[in-house]
Order: C-alpha cells, then sequence, then structure tokens
C-alpha cells in the first residue's frame, strides 16, 4: 500500500522529533578530544585506540592496534549517552548487531572479527580495515558513470545482500536453540558501499549494517521500532510508516535510487540535490507520491538500454509488490540488460536461469593471480592512494595481515628443517649463488592498451602469448594476442571470448592452447591454424584458473562457482571436486599429470588424485598463509609446490608428503603470481610491482627486479638448452596493469 502525503510528512517530522531531542553525541563530545586515544580496551587489553576516525549510526569508530596480531583495525564504539542512559533496547539491539555482522561471510560485507564491552560498559565490535573510497566520494568527483562500471558494482552490492537476505544462522541464548535470521540493511546509500582498488576494478564491499532489521524466519512477525531507520534520501516510502513490513523490497527499492543516480548523475524525482538543498519532507513526499522520470530523458541518458531503464524503473515501484522480488533477480536483470538492448523480463521473479554473476573477483591461472584487495600499509601502491576511509559510514573495511619475520634458526629456517630430507639433493642447490650469477637482465618490451592478465611462453622462448582486458576494434571480443617476441609484434589474434580473459595455458609442444574468462566458457585453440577447436561449458560462474596436462589428454579448471572441474579433452565430459568453500583461483598439474593442487580465497590449498578426483591433503593453518592462496605452481620435477598468498609470503611445499619446506619473506604487499624458473629457482610478484628470484634453500631473494610502474599480474617462464650445449637459457616473462609485458633474460 502507498503511504498518503500526509501519513508521510507526519512520519519525518514523528523522526525528527525524537532526533533532535535525543541529541545523540560521540564519546569525543563526553570527554576531552582525545579522551579515548591511547587507550586499550578488549579482553587482556587487546585493542589499543590509536585515531578517532568518525561518528555516525549508533558509535563512533577509531583506527585501533590488534595488539596480540600486530595489525591495524576498525573499532566501532557504542555511543556515551547511549550507554549512560542505560538504554537497555539499543544495547541489545547493538549486541545482536555484532552477532549477526559476525556471521555475515561475504567478500562483498565488512567482516566482524570481535566483540565485547569496556570496563566503563560501553560495547564495542572490531572490523576490517581498508584503504579505499566510497561510492558517494566517487560520485562527487565523477557524477556519472559508465553502463559497465555501475552494473558491475552493484551486482557486487547484490552478492552481499544475497546471504543477508537469506538468513545467517546464529545461537540463541535465550531459546538454547540455532535460529536463522534474515538481515535487511535498510540504510543502503553511496556512503555506504565502500570500493576497494584492485587490479580488477573496484571491490565493493557494504558497510554498516548498524540499523539492519532482523526478522528471525521462526515467527511471523517482528516489534517494530518507533524511530525511523535510514535515510531520507535513499528510503523506501514504508520505512516512513511505523507500522509497515520492512523486507528485502526496500533495500532494492535503494538500490534503484543509486542505479539511477550512477547512470544519470542526478536523482529521478528532478530536486536536483547536487545543487539545491533538499528537506527531508521533500524526499518523503517525492518517494510517497512523485513518479521517478524517464531515466533515458535525462542529459547524456539516451544511449542506456531500454532494457536497463526498466529495470531502475521496476526498482522504483512505490509498493513493494511491484518491486523486483530478490536482489538475485536484480543482479540477473542488470546482467541481462548490460549485455543486450533488446527488453528484458523484469517480472517480479524473473532469474534468467542462464545467466551468471560477473563479480570482480580475482582471477588466477597456473602462474598468476590477481588480488582483489587493498595493499599493505607503507607500499608502493598504498602511496598513492589519495584517500583513506575515515568516515563512520565508510571505515568498516579492510583485513590487513602482518607479515611475521622468519628468524635464522627459526621453525622455518632451512638448516632446522627436517622436512628437506624427503627431498632428492638435485633438488636443491647448495647455495644461492648458483642462481644470483646470472642475474636476469631486461631485453624487450611488448606494449598494449590494457591490463594483461596471462602470458604463457612458447617452449622455444620465441613467441609469447598474452590475454586480458583488451578489447577488439569493435569492443565486442576479447583478443588473445599472439607475440613474435624478436620483432615486438604480434603475429595473430584469437577471438572467441565475450569478457576479460583470466587465464592462458599451453601445451609442451606449443600447438594447443586453452584459456578461461569471465564469460565463464573455456576455448582450446590450435595455434598451427588459429582455429577455435572446442568450447568447454560447465561453470556457472567466471573461471579464473586453466591447466592443460602434458598429454594434452585433461585440462584443469577453477571457479567462482567454488569448485574444480578435471575435463576429458576427449569426450569433453567433467568430473567436478567441491570441497573448496569460497572461490578457486588457482589449479597446476604435476608434470605427470598424477597431481592436481588448488589454491582458494578459503585460504587452502588442497592436493587432489587427478585420475579418481579423491583429496588427497590439505595444507591450512598451522603453518599455512593466513589470508587467500593466489596461485599455486609445481616444480618441474614435480617434487615441490610453491603458493604465493596476499599475505605477503611465498611457501615451498613438499608434493609429495604436504610438508612446509620454507617460507620466503620479502614482498611488501600482496604476492599474487609464481612460477618455477627450474627446481632451483622460484619467481615472485605481486603488488609491490617487483619480481623476486628465490633460490630454493634460501631464504632471501636472490635478485630484486623493479619490474612495472604498476601491479604485476602475471608471471611465465621457459628454460632451453643453447646450441652449444652448455648449461640453460632461461627466458622469464611479467605482464602488468601497466599494459606492458616484459622479457627478462
Amino acid at each position: 500500500m502507498v503511504l498518503s502525503f500526509l501519513t508521510v510528512i507526519e512520519t519525518i517530522r514523528h523522526h525528527n522529533r525524537h532526533h533532535n531531542r535525543q541529541q545523540w553525541s560521540s564519546p569525543m563530545s563526553q570527554h576531552s578530544s582525545h579522551s579515548w586515544i591511547g587507550r586499550s580496551i578488549g579482553d587482556q587489553e587487546r585493542y589499543r585506540l590509536e585515531q578517532w576516525l568518525g561518528g555516525g549510526g549508533m558509535g563512533d569508530v577509531f583506527l585501533a592496534t590488534d595488539t596480540r596480531l600486530g595489525k591495524p583495525v576498525a573499532l566501532k564504539l557504542l555511543k556515551d549517552t547511549l550507554a549512560i542512559d542505560q538504554d537497555i533496547d539499543l544495547k541489545q539491539r547493538f549486541e545482536r548487531e555484532c552477532a549477526i555482522c559476525a556471521a555475515l561471510k561475504s567478500v562483498h560485507i565488512v567482516q566482524v572479527s570481535d566483540y565485547g564491552v569496556t570496563t566503563e560498559g560501553f560495547p564495542f565490535y572490531v572490523m576490517e580495515y581498508l584503504q579505499g573510497q566510497t561510492l558517494g566520494q566517487l560520485l562527487t568527483n565523477q557524477p556519472q558513470l559508465s553502463i559497465a562500471q555501475t552494473c558491475n558494482i552493484i551486482t557486487q552490492v547484490c552478492e552481499g545482500l544475497e546471504l543477508a537476505h537469506s538468513g545467517v544462522v546464529i545461537w540463541n541464548r535465550e531459546t538454547n536453540s540455532s535460529e536463522r535470521i534474515k538481515v535487511v540493511h535498510r540504510d543502503l546509500k553511496p556512503d555506504n558501499i565502500l570500493l576497494v582498488p584492485t587490479v580488477l576494478g573496484e571491490l565493493a564491499k557494504i558497510i554498516d549494517f548498524g540499523i539492519a532489521k532482523i526478522h528471525s524466519l521462526q515467527t511471523e512477525y517482528t516489534t517494530h521500532t518507533t524511530v525511523f531507520l535510514g535515510t531520507c534520501h535513499y528510503a523506501a516510502p514504508e520505512q516512513f510508516n511505523i507500522y509497515a513490513e520492512v523486507d528485502e523490497r526496500t533495500d532494492i527499492y535503494s538500490l534503484g535510487i543509486i542505479l539511477y543516480e550512477m547512470l544519470a548523475g542526478t536523482d529521478p524525482f528532478g530536486l536536483d540535490f547536487k545543487n539545491n538543498r533538499v528537506t527531508n519532507n521533500a524526499w518523503l513526499a517525492a518517494h510517497a507520491e512523485k513518479t521517478p522520470r524517464p531515466l533515458r530523458s535525462q542529459p547524456h541518458c539516451s544511449h542506456i538500454p531500454p532494457a536497463l531503464e526498466a529495470v531502475v524503473s521496476r526498482c522504483l515501484e512505490k509498493s513493494p509488490a511491484d518491486r523486483l522480488a530478490s536482489v538475485t533477480a536484480l543482479k540477473a536483470a542488470l546482467l541481462a540488460a548490460q549485455n543486450s538492448s533488446a527488453s528484458v523480463d523484469t517480472s517480479a521473479n524473473s532469474v534468467p536461469a542462464n545467466l551468471v554473476p560477473a563479480n570482480p573477483v580475482p582471477a588466477t591461472t597456473s602462474v598468476h593471480s590477481p588480488s582483489p584487495l587493498p595493499p599493505l600499509p607503507h607500499s608502493p601502491l598504498s602511496r598513492k592512494l589519495p584517500w583513506l576511509v575515515g568516515s563512520a559510514a565508510a571505515i568498516l573495511v579492510a583485513s590487513v595481515y602482518a607479515v611475521p619475520l622468519i628468524r635464522p634458526g627459526g621453525q622455518n629456517s632451512v638448516s632446522n628443517n627436517p622436512n628437506l630430507s624427503s627431498i632428492t639433493p638435485s633438488a636443491i642447490p647448495a647455495s644461492a649463488e648458483s642462481t644470483s650469477a646470472d642475474p636476469f637482465a631486461l631485453t624487450e618490451t611488448l606494449s598494449g592498451s590494457a591490463p594483461v592478465r596471462s602470458v604463457v611462453l612458447n617452449p622455444d622462448g620465441k613467441t609469447l602469448i598474452s590475454a586480458g582486458e583488451e578489447r577488439d576494434s569493435l569492443q565486442q571480443r576479447y583478443p588473445i594476442k599472439v607475440w613474435d617476441i624478436a620483432n615486438q609484434r604480434v603475429s595473430q589474434t584469437l577471438d572467441g571470448h565475450t569478457d576479460v580473459i583470466q587465464s592462458l595455458s599451453l601445451s609442451n609442444d606449443g600447438q594447443l592452447l586453452a584459456s578461461g574468462g569471465r564469460d565463464a566458457q573455456i576455448h582450446l585453440w590450435n595455434l598451427a591454424t588459429g582455429e577455435l577447436s572446442k568450447t568447454l561449458s560447465g561453470h556457472t560462474a567466471p573461471v579464473w584458473s586453466v591447466a592443460l596436462s602434458a598429454d594434452q589428454q585433461t585440462l584443469v579448471s577453477g571457479s567462482e562457482d567454488r569448485t574444480i572441474r578435471i575435463w576429458n579433452l576427449k569426450t569433453n565430459q567433467s568430473r567436478v571436486l567441491s570441497e573448496h568453500i569460497d572461490t578457486v583461483y588457482s589449479v597446476a598439474l604435476s608434470p605427470d599429470g598424477r597431481t592436481i593442487a588448488s589454491a582458494s580465497a578459503d585460504k587452502t590449498i588442497r592436493l587432489w588424485d587427478a585420475e579418481t578426483g579423491e583429496l588427497l591433503r590439505t595444507l591450512g593453518e598451522p603453518g599455512g598463509h593466513r589470508d587467500v592462496v593466489s596461485a599455486v605452481a609445481f616444480s618441474p620435477d614435480g617434487q615441490m609446490l610453491v603458493s604465493a598468498g596476499w599475505d605477503g609470503f611465498v611457501k615451498l611445499w613438499n608434493a609429495s608428503t604436504g610438508q612446509l619446506l620454507q617460507t620466503f619473506e620479502g614482498h611488501t604487499d600482496r604476492v599474487v603470481t609464481v612460477a618455477f624458473i627450474d627446481p632451483q629457482m622460484i619467481a615472485s610478484a605481486g603488488f609491490d610491482r617487483t619480481v623476486k628470484i628465490w633460490s630454493t634453500a634460501g631464504g632471501q631473494p636472490t635478485q630484486t627486479i623493479s619490474a612495472h610502474s604498476d601491479q604485476v599480474l602475471a608471471l611465465a617462464s621457459v628454460a632451453k638448452r643453447p646450441l652449444n650445449g652448455a648449461g640453460q637459457e632461461q627466458t622469464l616473462a611479467s605482464s602488468s596493469s601497466d599494459t606492458t609485458i616484459k622479457i627478462w633474460r
């Protein structure tokens, strides 16, 4: 039911009177301006408050140090007046907020790691701390966004809301039983969407579920608060009726307003809020009674497909029953509208079965994986970021992990590591000098027009194949380029993918190429003819990694759908491995084709029997990566496995036993790609823009190459014996967000 204008106005007047009477204030206003700074709170005084970042909603937010882990976190503290007044209802809501937020485990929702109460009785909770900018800040500097960027951001927001709206399970202490809780945000707005810069574009995270309305699936009705919760500019009409039920369709209305403003640069009601002061009463009247202006009638919006306009209009229906029924339906409708200018079915329950969300989650191949998370502090990348999240609406993010030192003679020291005894002597050089005597030098630079996400080298070292974000001249396909390295020119292009290509794998004879992309497709190419020989379809989300077997009979792929597929290239049938609980970023096949290694956002490496699909072992904590594992690669002899992670570490494992052999520490940012150059040498690279060369026996890099002007996304290597038969000639290729590929010999 649509509220009448008078009902809406009376509701907002009630809200304004209540808000003005309560006069919430922050801890800073109750004490001296720095009274909390320097204090330690929590269990065993775990969190030291370093800086006040802002206030809003139900509390104030501080930059704090987790003294146990040695990393920065964001800490939200309940407002003083609420605690002093002993407002039991609001305190209980805060505690409930903590439990719910902690249960919301999504890459697109801020992660809550801890909560407690100060000695004075003030509740607090601890969150990720991220560097980034809000969507509101982006729209201030760039009022209109492209269709692709708009849909990219909002589909990610839908991904996060899907989890919240479907419900999370928490323990109810009163009933002594588990309870499924549905969470409606109720305050979605550009300032509550954080954009973290990554090599794949913005990673969107929803922040501040502090006013989330929670609805138990065990009860039909909930108790409604008499306090208006939300922001009038983006609130749905039903939010101003304190007796109306609020559900996930309320969030969809707010997303409709945000979508409209991202595409048009102005609001749907002609209020021109960027140039005029708009009162709450005016917003409420518009939400209740004004018909949104057609999106395509706005300046510079005639290019917007009618299908996309229809999606936005459906979100903005006054009655919840007339809107899209779920964020799943919204996500699917956005993707369909973005990919076609034809009409799209926007009925409330329409979810095209063949649509797959294209989220900017980091890609990986057998030799690389870009990371979507922000850089560690003090890295070259972090120095160029012009913003640091500092408002109460935008500080709820950014897992930054401390990198522990590897002490000489400690548990990670080669000299003290008994697991090295299981590796044959030929696999470990006597010293690092043998690899550093002939350092790599730049020999060629290949230039493109967009970030290069994957590269492979032909075994002869004369040809390189690359792919990534570059489009063809018609802006419809993403070509694969075959380069003549000596002449630094493209000799052949392969067109087939309709979205960004994330991964390449080349057969040992250099004749068969596999490619995987965000279009969820795997293509196999005959390089002799340049023809597409077959397409493998089966993954339900973007493919992040592909790996061909040496005999060209098997292909392994990893996907955002959390599965690994083992493909029989004769029958085109696949076996699905589904033990990972998050995106599979990287897969690798051992040289003999008998073992598969996979790396995942669930922070584990898993080893599989390639023939049976049996899970052999899982490599994780203790000793494993503390964050997402971004890349894995087998040594040429198959005896060792190397992994890279967002924790900044490169780790060397015994491939047969799964024992940790060595942890390499030296990168100052996320490591997203690794490759064996030979059984004695490893190359790694990432967001610190360097390529590091390691000896498998040493703890320090034998060479650090300042390789690129931006993040290094992929590495590839090949070794061949020169004509004189002396030693081996090693070639290393690196590709980057700076659009270049560099050849090192």
